[in-house]
């Protein structure tokens, strides 16, 4: 089986358009969303949209929670609140109803599919290197755990004798006997230094686990958040991968 995964899309439609091209050329058998469809970006309802009708497994993100009052957003930065409530005002009900069907995990094929954290899955903890990953590996009973959230790709492992370490690849084989956290980064809003979207390409059969990048329409996805009046930030940060 081979899987797409990809989440952090952030109502980033050029992404998401790019990204539709990107997987036509990967034969795969399902798409998996991780969450966070909505927030920051100009195209929520789009978005949410086109995740509905392709994605076979969409769990939820903090933000598509909060943009439906499903989850506190007073935690969130000036940005980030600003923005939620920008997308609750424009989020069709049709689309509420549908982030907030969404569920917090996923378990399929041997794979434990979360947005933060197999670990308290709802206080929407940030898995991005070793440290407290004993709690999250004690979390899920599969051998393999998909996590967004962070924004940055990352592999976090534990072998059988228990050690673990963490680390950055494009390219990591699946051990057996090992255990695996995966991060898939961002398709919407990348936080690691590089402003290329990302996203994952799982085969269960091979035992492998791929980060692909690519580049986007970045000045219309910015150009839209200023003109509809979101923290010009917002747009800047694009630019920089931050």
């Amino acid at each position: 089986m081979r899987y797409i995964i990809f989440s952090d899309l952030h109502s980033n439609l050029e992404a998401l358009t790019q990204f539709q091209k990107e997987i036509e050329t990967v034969g795969y058998d399902k798409l998996v969303c991780l969450g966070d469809i909505v927030g920051y970006g100009a195209d929520p309802n789009s978005c949410v949209q086109w995740v509905r009708e392709n994605a076979d497994v969409t769990v939820a993100g903090n933000h598509d929670w909060a943009a439906v009052e499903k989850t506190d957003a007073n935690y969130f930065n000036s940005y980030a609140y600003e923005s939620c409530l920008w997308t609750r005002k424009k989020l069709t009900a049709e689309n509420k109803n549908f982030l907030r069907s969404l569920p917090l995990y996923h378990e399929e094929g041997g794979v434990h599919w979360v947005h933060a954290s197999p670990f308290e899955p709802d206080a929407w903890h940030y898995v991005t290197s070793k440290a407290g990953a004993e709690r999250h590996f004690k979390s899920f009973e599969t051998p393999i755990c998909f996590v967004g959230h962070s924004h940055k790709p990352v592999v976090i492992e534990q072998t059988a004798d228990g050690v673990v370490s963490d680390y950055v690849a494009e390219f990591c084989g699946v051990a057996s006997g090992t255990r695996y956290i995966f991060n898939d980064g961002s398709l919407g809003q990348p936080r690691d230094g590089n402003p290329a979207a990302a996203f994952i390409i799982y085969d269960s059969d091979e035992k492998t686990v791929q980060v692909r990048r690519f580049e986007y329409d970045l000045n219309s996805a910015q150009k839209k958040i200023r003109e509809n009046g979101l923290p010009h930030y917002l747009a800047e940060r694009l630019a920089h991968g931050r």
